[in-house]
């Protein structure tokens, strides 16, 4: 089933380049670039976003041998020839999207949410990689991104999948019980920090216990530099995935780090939690 689902997978990505969606240049990406935390490094000069989902790394290759991306840039002039340019995806490769619904997600979950969908990776592996058996929901800000994932859910018959054209923070009801949720580092390159505070806030209120969350990158690392009403180690139990990440790299150390990169925690049962420390 996971080798015919990647060769769909395959085929949605081929489609959507096809039709020319963010297709990568040498042209600097308008992002909000953070100025402070883990992404402070990134800066409109120094940073090639490139969609992981869409461009692998032999597309990559390929494009700069052909001149129209490069790896470099000059600091000086802005030339792009002498530093190494920082990549960024706001998508998960196809390879990783497999690996989430393969190694990730645990088979009692009913309810997938991706949030920050983009281009709809997540929740075309959802469908695919469990023949539609779960729930999928996709929420996403950008108008033609969730017009183009709704057309594409139709171009390939994509099963039980919804795609919200919305703020996370308007959708208390998409929260289940015994529910996969997927996030890409979706508040950094988007919001201020004041925004992201209130987006993690709010997901901290509404995520229920038990819920399994996969987040790129770690968590604990994105919302250091934030002031939070809360402790991430207290909110979310860290999972360790070194096994699964070695079942897919082996002896590959690039792919084993592109999925150990993915971090899984559970959402800790907070009433719980605190009548351990009564006691």
């Amino acid at each position: 089933m996971f080798d015919k689902g990647a060769n769909k997978l395959d085929r949605i990505a081929a489609y959507l380049r096809d039709k020319a969606v963010d297709v990568p240049s040498k042209t600097p990406s308008k992002l909000k670039y953070p100025t402070e935390g883990f992404d402070s490094d990134c800066t409109e000069i120094n940073t090639c976003e490139i969609d992981s989902f869409l461009y692998d790394d032999e597309d990559i290759e390929d494009m700069v041998q052909r001149d129209i991306l490069s790896r470099t840039y000059c600091p000086t002039c802005n030339s792009r020839d002498t530093v190494a340019l920082n990549f960024i995806s706001h998508s998960l490769s196809r390879l990783q999207v497999k690996f989430l619904f393969d190694k990730l997600m645990p088979s009692t979950c009913q309810h997938v949410l991706d949030i920050g969908s983009r281009l709809g990776a997540v929740v075309y592996g959802a469908s695919i990689f469990t023949n539609g058996n779960v729930s999928t929901v996709g929420v996403e800000m950008d108008a033609d991104y969730a017009a183009l994932a709704l057309r594409t859910i139709r171009q390939f018959g994509i099963k039980n999948v919804e795609i919200l054209r919305d703020d996370i923070r308007h959708l208390p009801h998409v929260f289940k019980d015994e529910q996969f949720i997927v996030m890409n580092n979706v508040f950094s390159f988007f919001l201020s920090k004041t925004e992201q505070e209130e987006c993690w806030e709010y997901l901290h209120t509404h995520m229920r216990p038990g819920t399994v969350l996969a987040h790129h990158p770690p968590i604990e690392k994105i919302t250091e530099h934030l002031d939070l009403s809360f402790s991430v180690e207290d909110w979310l139990e860290f999972v360790n995935t070194a096994e699964e990440c070695l079942e897919y790299g082996g002896n590959d150390q690039e792919i084993y780090e592109e999925m150990e990169s993915i971090c899984k925690y559970i959402v800790r049962d907070s009433k719980s939690a605190d009548a351990s420390v009564v006691e």
